[in-house]
């Protein structure tokens, strides 16, 4: 009569590191778009990168989306978006990054999508066509 759980992967396992520099064009954040924060009820995550300038070192480049643990050791996960940033312009390049990739939460999904995709009843999502 016992069932055999199926064991489910910790997130942990899936957090990827990597040291990234962008060279003299200005601070962190004119390279890298960081997003999200306590002030949003969010973790801070990565938006839009300029991928021609960031230089990844150790690791592989983290993607748009994926949350944004630490910075250089220094934990950003409940931070605001102001001081994720002061984080960041602290230390010299190249800095390493901890990033995880989000899960599939319906939240997460449905702050990213355009306005017209979201149904009124947040249980409920709509088919895009593109």
């Amino acid at each position: 009569m016992s069932r055999t759980l199926k064991k489910k992967k910790h997130w942990s396992g899936k957090v990827v590191e990597c040291a990234v520099s962008w060279g003299n064009l200005g601070d962190f954040g004119t390279v890298v778009e960081v997003l999200g924060g306590a002030e949003l009820g969010q973790f801070p995550y990565l938006g839009q990168m300029k991928l021609d300038v960031l230089v990844c070192h150790v690791g592989k480049l983290p993607y748009y989306g994926d949350v944004l643990l630490e910075v250089n050791g220094t934990p950003v996960s409940g931070l605001t978006n102001r001081d994720t940033l002061a984080v960041i312009r602290h230390f010299r390049e190249p800095i390493r990054l901890k990033t995880v990739k989000p899960g599939a939460s319906p939240a997460f999904f449905l702050q990213t999508l355009p306005p017209a995709a979201v149904s009124p009843e947040p249980h409920l999502f709509v088919k895009l066509t593109l």
